[in-house]
């Protein structure tokens, strides 16, 4: 007697893509989960790691992590090899921030000089936009700028909002004025050895019930 059997499937490896972490505020938190969410009903996970966040997106563009939790749109034309989603995941405000009484309702070109964090190209793509003639010093720590400002090495500060709320208590800014400039849709990145897996990951956003955050702009 011959017996046949039947064979045995090998289950299919779940894909896994790694993303670096970004700073943890509650917006980042909220980000990583709606994904998680979107990634699992499409059979896929992803792993966010430790990674420096100035080489990230240069990381990325060369493959060595799958993409970007959230950047503002427009960062291909730096970085071709990552694609965006379609669908946006929230708005992003940049900041400008002035010493009180310096000047009335500031803007970019009142100030002779501004810092701003290099990690983060929104800030940089507004000051190319508004054409700014002043001097532009790079900063990557927030209160050793607010210092500066204060003792006034520096005219005004652009940083993203949520940078704000994360890394500075709400007494400091008595010193100083705020106001919302510029406001950019955050997307998500992947590399474009991934298109396939966007275009599926696209249409769970669409399709995903809460696909609008409860802070569209952060507060």
């Amino acid at each position: 007697m011959f017996l046949f059997l039947k064979p045995v499937m090998a289950e299919q490896p779940t894909t896994t893509l790694v993303f670096n972490k970004p700073l943890d505020t509650k917006i980042s938190r909220t980000l990583i989960k709606r994904l998680q969410s979107a990634y699992q009903a499409i059979g896929i996970e992803i792993k966010v790691v430790d990674f420096d966040h100035k080489s990230s997106l240069s990381a990325a563009n060369a493959g060595e992590l799958d993409g970007q939790i959230g950047r503002v749109i427009g960062i291909s034309k730096e970085y071709p090899n990552l694609i965006a989603s379609v669908t946006p995941l929230m708005n992003l405000n940049l900041v400008l921030i002035t010493n009180k009484n310096s000047c009335t309702n500031c803007q970019l070109s009142d100030l002779k000089t501004i810092s701003h964090n290099a990690s983060y190209p929104f800030a940089q793509k507004y000051i190319e936009q508004e054409n700014y003639q002043g001097e532009v010093i790079t900063n990557s720590n927030l209160t050793s700028q607010l210092h500066m400002l204060r003792n006034q090495t520096i005219d005004g500060i652009l940083v993203l909002e949520y940078l704000l709320e994360h890394q500075i208590e709400q007494r400091t800014f008595d010193f100083f004025e705020r106001k919302i400039v510029s406001q950019k849709p955050i997307h998500h990145y992947l590399h474009r050895k991934h298109q396939a897996i966007l275009i599926k990951l696209d249409q769970q956003l669409m399709q995903n019930t809460w696909a609008q955050l409860d802070h569209k702009k952060p507060k």
